[in-house]
């Protein structure tokens, strides 16, 4: 192949290479925004946990109480939610994680390409430039 064909598949390998960093970047970023959003339900989880204990020794109303238990039953519901997204965060990342090392592959395997032809073609070069020699030696000898 041309040099300029060669620069052109190395172009596409690296652009690839860079789409494929940037996707794993975006994955992580979105597996790391839903986990700071679980913890801060676990910690409200918590502490709204310890308020109730807190409130079952002083004496309140069964109102009070059971507003409690409702609101740590919704806390407790959105932190299943969450806990699937982050799952499906995890996945993804996973799978961006894996078209990455595909791409980093490829790169390799364009850069292996080029190296070769490039070997190949200063091989041709050599033979060609000592077939030049071989002739003009033969020339001169017959010359003579």
């Amino acid at each position: 192949m041309t040099a300029k064909a060669w620069s052109i598949i190395d172009q596409i390998a690296q652009d690839k290479l860079q789409e494929a960093r940037e996707r794993v970047s975006q994955a992580n970023q979105a597996l790391q925004k839903v986990t700071a959003q679980k913890l801060q339900l676990l910690e409200m989880l918590n502490d709204y946990q310890s308020r109730l204990n807190k409130s079952q020794e002083l004496k309140h109303s069964i109102d009070e109480h059971v507003s409690f238990r409702h609101f740590i039953k919704q806390v407790q519901d959105l932190i299943a939610v969450i806990e699937d997204q982050e799952r499906q965060a995890e996945h993804l990342l996973q799978s961006q994680e894996d078209n990455l090392i595909d791409a980093l592959k490829e790169k390799k395997k364009t850069e292996f390409l080029i190296e070769r032809d490039n070997s190949m073609t200063a091989k041709r070069e050599q033979v060609t430039e000592q077939k030049g020699f071989d002739e003009i030696g033969i020339a001169r000898f017959n010359h003579q």
